[in-house]
């Protein structure tokens, strides 16, 4: 029987409050905000909606509150045509939150309430098997309970799935249970928690690559906003800058990063095309205020990469 899904994404959904300011307040300070949005966002729904806006074949396994905002996220879900089945609704408990704070340069700062994001359960991703069973690759974040995280990775393994992770939040999970991880996607902070060392430049990038695949992980990327993405498959090591664009906020710009390689590399099995391309995609996010609203789809993409003299035959089974 054909996979009915491409990728099968657990994690959180927030709502995201964002507030634009001149400059990123000091501890203590209070600064004023020029302007001001509410818009849908969590790791786990940008990095799903963007592969759906992408024509990847999307389900999502998460747990919103009992609360209009909970009634919202799983519009978003829909609307992009993600299978959000298995978003449950958590009686009592609010809707996970994010309060942001963008800078004239696009940089963000974010506080997240985790709310029903911290009650997804195993029984949750038990409930999702059949999906599961049925999909290319499974993608998590960790703004969840560690050991959800740590059974979803188990139990996709168990299936021959292939599991993407994005080590974000950072948590110190089994290193025997990273092992199985196919993909590992980390900025440079969590690049930085794995290496051992400060990562913050391509060759220090370059660096820690070589120390993390230590951990038995064959493919990894670690990402450097403006300065593109490096990674690592097998032997080889490559870096792929960021085109130049007008920043007008960075917020879910990872997430659209890890949506747009996960899909890639599950679809065309290579990773110099998927990260090559998800670096551009992900470069057209921050052109746009918010997260799940600065998303690009494939129409975008597909006239930016033609702006771009990028190789769209690669990219010829997304349609």
């Amino acid at each position: 029987m054909e996979n009915k899904y491409d990728l099968i994404v657990y994690g959180s959904l927030n709502m995201d409050y964002v507030g634009y300011v001149d400059k990123l307040p000091e501890p203590g300070e209070t600064v004023a905000s020029s302007s001001f949005n509410i818009g849908p966002g969590g790791k786990a729904a940008n990095q799903v909606i963007t592969a759906a806006k992408l024509k990847a074949k999307t389900a999502m396994v998460g747990r919103v509150g009992d609360d209009h905002i909970g009634e919202v996220m799983k519009n978003e879900l829909a609307l992009a045509g993600v299978d959000d089945d298995n978003v449950l609704i958590s009686s009592g408990i609010q809707t996970g939150i994010a309060m942001v704070s963008v800078d004239q340069a696009g940089h963000n700062s974010i506080v997240t309430y985790k709310g029903a994001n911290a009650v997804i359960t195993e029984e949750d991703v038990t409930q999702s098997l059949e999906k599961l069973k049925r999909s290319e690759g499974a993608v998590l974040q960790l703004e969840m309970d560690k050991q959800v995280g740590e059974h979803i990775i188990q139990t996709a393994s168990n299936l021959g799935k292939k599991i993407i992770l994005n080590l974000a939040p950072i948590v110190e999970i089994d290193a025997e249970i990273l092992k199985l991880v196919d993909l590992l996607v980390v900025n440079e902070p969590e690049s930085s928690f794995l290496a051992g060392m400060d990562v913050n430049s391509v060759d220090s990038a370059k660096k820690a690559l070589e120390i993390i695949s230590n951990i038995g992980i064959d493919n990894i990327v670690i990402t450097l906003g403006g300065e593109g993405a490096v990674f690592k498959t097998g032997e080889v090591v490559k870096h792929y800058s960021a085109p130049k664009v007008n920043v007008v906020d960075t917020t879910g710009a990872g997430d659209c990063f890890v949506g747009a390689v996960s899909f890639l590399w599950i679809r065309s099995g290579d990773l110099d095309i998927a990260v090559k391309h998800a670096v551009n995609i992900a470069a057209l996010s921050v052109m746009k205020q918010g997260a799940i609203t600065s998303l690009p789809s494939l129409e975008e993409y597909k006239e930016s990469i033609h702006s771009n003299e990028l190789d769209w035959n690669e990219l010829n089974f997304m349609g």
